[in-house]
């Protein structure tokens, strides 16, 4: 598949604009997502809160990161989010036109990537659990309740087939069924769950994960800020549902508690953005949040003017951080955050073209390189070579951290001993120059 990719990705020699128009493609569910973080919140407080909220995805970097990337992880986000808002209206009232709503946008986070089928039902089950709490005698308004089942499950079973084109066929052999396809992505998935992933964290490699990757992740790659803000919000939808039965505050934090708890055992352990649809859930709670704490400080000045400080220091953080989203860690994480994670949280090989610079102005002929990422680098470099593992080259070598580390190299040794001496210089966030003597 990467053969495949690379090809895509340099026909007709326009490898730039390429990639530019396949990352432009997720700048549309970067808008579905911020929409519906708008949407929740303002059901929830109105537009203050709302606009709070936005402001705090917004500003999220590991969000802004991955907007910014041809993946499915952003799209994931987005069409998840939408898909547990629609079942909060649903819950509400079971129309036929929300029925509908909460088919297709289920439908649409599952065929935009499989994990979803972990997520969606973790979360959705805390969702119902929260609203049942509050409704131990549930009265159904709308359509009676097998008829809004129906509708949903009809509307999600057509979208689905629909983005397989409608396709017939067997899954391996036997009996043709609709979006044999979809059927048999299930199937390598789970294959490759088997086979477990490569990941990094805190100096060790895995191929198994661990079960505390992702609380690590979180912890390190999300601003304090909106940690701070996502706690308030958590802590005081939890007593209003238990005091005031009241879920629907609880819903998109409970939800994304659910997303994390599911991630321990489920997701691979190669990035923060496997879960990434925790985020726009969790910027619903901590945008209520900071509503809630600024609403019950009216008469507090301090309280008020830490509220500011907190996001001010988000905002400008992400200021900051431009264009170097995917590296950027809190200050939790010190000055070698490439101690705790790599991969796709801190080097993806986004910084290939910076290289590219860095040795025309240094006037660079030949280079020996270690790289880790998707893109060909024989097809950006005049003179490159592939750099063996513990090879002491005389001349110039750039190696990636990620590679440094480990990752992407057989038994995870080879490069190790370059993390132990100094560079000549440093290529963005991810990538060190050496130059070594005859």
């Amino acid at each position: 598949m990467w053969r495949e990719g690379r090809n895509v990705l340099y026909a007709g020699g326009r490898y730039t604009q390429n990639l530019m128009l396949a990352r432009a493609g997720v700048l549309p569910f970067f808008l579905l997502a911020a929409w519906v973080v708008w949407m929740w919140t303002r059901r929830l407080s109105g537009d203050w809160a709302a606009a709070l909220a936005v402001g705090l995805f917004v500003s999220t970097e590991p969000v802004l990161a991955h907007a910014g990337f041809a993946t499915l992880d952003l799209p994931l986000a987005a069409t998840c989010a939408a898909a547990l808002f629609a079942l909060t209206l649903w819950l509400e009232r079971h129309c036929r036109t929300r029925s509908l709503l909460l088919g297709i946008t289920v439908a649409a986070a599952v065929v935009t990537k499989f994990s979803s089928l972990a997520y969606l039902p973790a979360a959705a089950a805390v969702i119902a659990l929260a609203w049942w709490y509050t409704h131990p005698r549930p009265a159904f308004t709308g359509l009676p309740i097998r008829q809004a089942v129906a509708w949903a499950a009809a509307a999600a079973a057509l979208t689905v087939w629909a983005a397989y084109r409608f396709s017939i066929g067997p899954v391996t052999t036997g009996m043709p069924v609709p979006a044999p396809e979809f059927w048999r992505g299930i199937g390598e998935v789970l294959a490759h769950q088997e086979a477990g992933w490569e990941g990094y964290l805190l100096g060790q490699t895995s191929t198994t994960g661990w079960w505390y990757f992702f609380p690590v992740a979180l912890a390190v790659k999300t601003p304090i800020p909106f940690l701070w803000f996502l706690a308030l919000g958590a802590t005081a939808a939890f007593r209003m549902g238990r005091r005031a039965a009241q879920w629907m505050p609880l819903a998109p934090a409970a939800a994304s508690g659910a997303i994390l708890l599911v991630s321990l055992r489920l997701a691979p352990s190669i990035g923060l953005r496997q879960i990434l649809p925790v985020y726009p859930l969790a910027a619903v709670t901590a945008g209520w949040g900071a509503w809630w704490i600024l609403e019950q400080a009216r008469d507090m000045r301090p309280v008020k003017v830490v509220a500011g400080v907190l996001l001010t220091w988000q905002l400008v953080a992400a200021v900051r951080a431009f264009p170097d989203f995917l590296p950027w860690f809190n200050v939790a994480a010190g000055k070698h955050p490439e101690r705790i994670l790599v991969g796709s949280d801190l080097d993806w090989g986004q910084d290939l073209f910076r290289l590219v610079d860095t040795v025309q102005a240094r006037g660079i002929d030949s280079l020996a390189l270690a790289y880790f990422g998707s893109a060909d680098p024989t097809m950006h470099f005049a003179h490159v070579r592939p750099l063996a593992p513990y090879e002491r080259a005389p001349g110039w070598s750039a190696v990636s951290i990620a590679v440094i580390k480990g990752l992407s190299v057989p038994g995870g040794k080879g490069y190790e001993w370059l993390d132990t001496i100094p560079p000549s210089a440093y290529v963005g966030a991810s990538i060190r120059l050496y130059h070594f003597r005859p």
